[in-house]
């Protein structure tokens, strides 16, 4: 037959569980902390926070879909790769059928907390009649190379992609095709390619061809093994940054570019060895039980955290060289004085999340991120009403969200409030974490407030493991002395700040072997350092790149809003005879295209243009573009160079 075949937090304990997840789990330490409410939603007194603790374990996701936790806490990992995505013919199974010792690969894959994906071009009456077991092996299926999404937990089936059109099928017939339908998928031969193509373009549906080795499937527009994986994730709530595939074929292009961490067995196509992160030795099924036993079942770790392509870029050198961070298993400590530009770094890195399609939750007990929700997906909540802050339960249901980009706004509370409701909001975090690997950042600003020097409960939930830690503070010796063995990055606003953190740091046992040196003088505004831990790293001096939100906002001030009188623009011209007044950089480009050319000059000439710019509007860059337009002299063409700077820059 013609084939498209192809190479929770909290939740209800599992049977046998004797109680229920507690309320809070720090996901190393296996501790909870009870808190007692106060008005509902926040927290008593310190002295209250720490009245009981139990210990636990890790919730892991059993075999039938339902949360249980880890028999012990000494054999909790905390992982990266909370799902494996694997393709079927080609790489799990050889001429349909899954051998035993790749089936126990797989299984151990489930036994070890992951969630198992099945992602394969194979409709699903077909895979169950060459894999009986399909139901029992895995949590989620996609069939019909990403139309169908199967969860044998729920005996769910949901079809992601239109049905195959009848004036299509009657084509296909027509032109002498064989094939089988699928909910969404028309399956057919290679060799029918060209008379498929032109029964398309005589109906006028809109179908895309994909091959795989031999076979050629008919699939909605838009609809990839990739697209149906995005569904399987978001229905588990997972993110595809915590996600390991593997394939061999050319279908799989669309399931690797998702994952994180894209494998591709030893006899994959040419194009997908060359793409993927890395190749096993072993080809077929022998690749993919290679690939568990040597990586998944050590949570791949070493292998996602080199992955360049997933660091996270800061600014550049003077050399014009990246600097940047790993995505995964990065404790970054930002020291540095008040009004240095820690809120730009902090900003800087809490962009490139977002571009990168990552999670995170930010604590802002001062309030000075709330800008950052005009970025797409961020949502702040508190403020000067604390009624806006989530309650524990409502937190944990937002973070479970593998999109979640939380601000939560401490400015309203008083300072003991501001530390209670901190360590309640982690508590959510480590819960939510130790289940799914989200949020995948989680950013503290004023981190000595919430973990000073002499100790808070939350110091025990600020701890290092494989999703990553950002703390901003003034000076590394104003945290808590277990919350600075988290640390594996310093990066600092001001040079003596800098030293004195890798002096704490070094004092506490961590790998600084000595205070280097940095070649420069002090850091001027808009400059950071940077330096790993450990490994003989050498300190990287940089700027660091311009805040996209801070961009945005100065848009929206200068181009169109009002200056006051004494920042505005004035052409006044040679004699003093005008008085045209310009209060934001929409008018000025208007004044400017009519006003006479010996106005116009008398400007020029005095640099009048750049120094407005770069004292009122406070944009240096356009300020240095236009001073260069002025020392080339009153040429014919001045006038629209300039005003094509201010225009390109500021759209008005």
């Amino acid at each position: 037959m013609p084939g498209a075949t192809d190479g929770d937090v909290g939740g209800v304990a599992g049977a046998g569980d004797t109680a229920g997840p507690p309320p809070w789990a720090n996901a190393e330490l296996a501790t909870v902390i009870t808190i007692a409410p106060v008005n509902s939603r926040f927290m008593n007194t310190l002295a209250e926070q720490s009245r009981c603790q139990q210990t636990w374990t890790r919730p892991s996701i059993g075999m039938s879909g339902t949360t249980r936790w880890y028999r012990d806490s000494k054999d909790f990992t905390d992982v990266i790769i909370h799902a494996l995505a694997v393709d079927y013919d080609g790489t799990i199974a050889q001429h349909g059928q899954v051998g035993t010792t790749t089936a126990a690969a797989l299984a151990r894959v489930r036994e070890s907390g992951r969630r198992l994906l099945l992602v394969t071009g194979r409709m699903l009456p077909d895979l169950r009649n060459v894999c009986p077991d399909v139901d029992r092996m895995f949590d989620a299926v996609l069939a019909e190379n990403g139309g169908l999404l199967y969860l044998p937990a729920r005996r769910e089936v949901r079809t992601l992609g239109d049905p195959p059109e009848p004036a299509l099928v009657e084509a296909l017939r027509l032109h002498g095709i064989r094939f089988d339908l699928g909910s969404s998928i028309v399956a057919t031969d290679e060799a029918y390619a060209e008379a498929a193509l032109a029964a398309i373009r005589e109906t006028g549906v809109e179908r895309t061809l994909v091959f795989n080795k031999g076979s050629l499937m008919l699939l909605p527009g838009g609809v990839t093994k990739g697209t149906g994986l995005l569904a399987a994730l978001a229905t588990l709530e997972l993110s595809p940054h915590n996600l390991a595939g593997i394939g061999d074929a050319e279908n799989d292009h669309a399931l690797l570019a998702l994952c994180e961490c894209a494998v591709a067995v030893a006899d994959a196509v040419t194009a997908l060895r060359e793409r993927a992160d890395h190749v096993t030795r072993g080809k077929g099924p022998a690749g993919v039980v290679e690939f568990i036993e040597e990586h998944v079942m050590a949570d791949a770790a070493p292998l996602v955290i080199g992955l360049g392509r997933h660091h996270l870029p800061l600014g550049q050198t003077a050399a014009g060289e990246p600097v940047t961070i790993p995505a995964h298993s990065t404790g970054l400590l930002v020291v540095g004085p008040s009004a240095t530009g820690k809120s730009t770094l902090t900003g800087v890195v809490v962009e490139r999340l977002v571009y990168a399609q990552r999670s995170f939750c930010l604590l802002d007990p001062e309030g000075d991120h709330e800008t950052l929700a005009e970025l797409e997906g961020v949502v702040a909540l508190g403020g000067k009403s604390r009624q806006t802050l989530p309650t524990s339960d409502e937190l944990r249901q937002l973070l479970r969200q593998p999109t979640a980009r939380l601000v939560l706004n401490l400015s309203g509370l008083t300072m003991a409030e501001k530390v209670a409701y901190a360590t309640q909001a982690l508590g959510a975090v480590s819960a939510v974490r130790s289940a799914s690997g989200l949020p995948h950042w989680l950013i503290v600003d004023e981190a000595d407030h919430i973990a000073p020097a002499e100790g808070s409960s939350a110091a025990d939930l600020l701890r290092r493991g494989p999703e990553s830690l950002m703390l901003i503070t003034l000076s590394a010796d104003r945290l808590a002395p277990e919350v600075r063995r988290a640390v594996t990055a310093v990066a600092a606003t001001d040079l003596e700040a800098f030293r004195a953190a890798l002096i704490t740091l070094k004092s506490d046992g961590a790998p600084v072997r000595r205070i280097p040196d940095v070649a420069g003088g002090p850091l001027t505004r808009g400059e950071a350092l940077l330096t790993r831990l450990g490994g003989g790293a050498v300190p990287a001096r940089f700027k660091v790149a311009r805040r996209e939100v801070e961009h945005r906002r100065h848009v929206r001030k200068y181009a169109e809003g009002e200056l006051p009188p004494d920042r505005s623009f004035y052409f006044r011209g040679p004699q003093a005879t005008l008085n045209l007044r310009a209060a934001n950089l929409k008018r000025f480009c208007e004044l400017a295209e009519g006003v006479d050319e010996a106005t116009w000059t008398h400007h020029l000439q005095r640099g009048d243009y750049s120094a407005w710019m770069l004292n009122q509007i406070k944009d240096g860059e356009l300020a240095d573009e236009v001073a260069a337009v002025e020392r080339a002299g009153a040429a014919p063409d001045s006038r629209p160079r300039v005003l094509e700077l201010v225009r390109r820059r500021y759209s008005v």
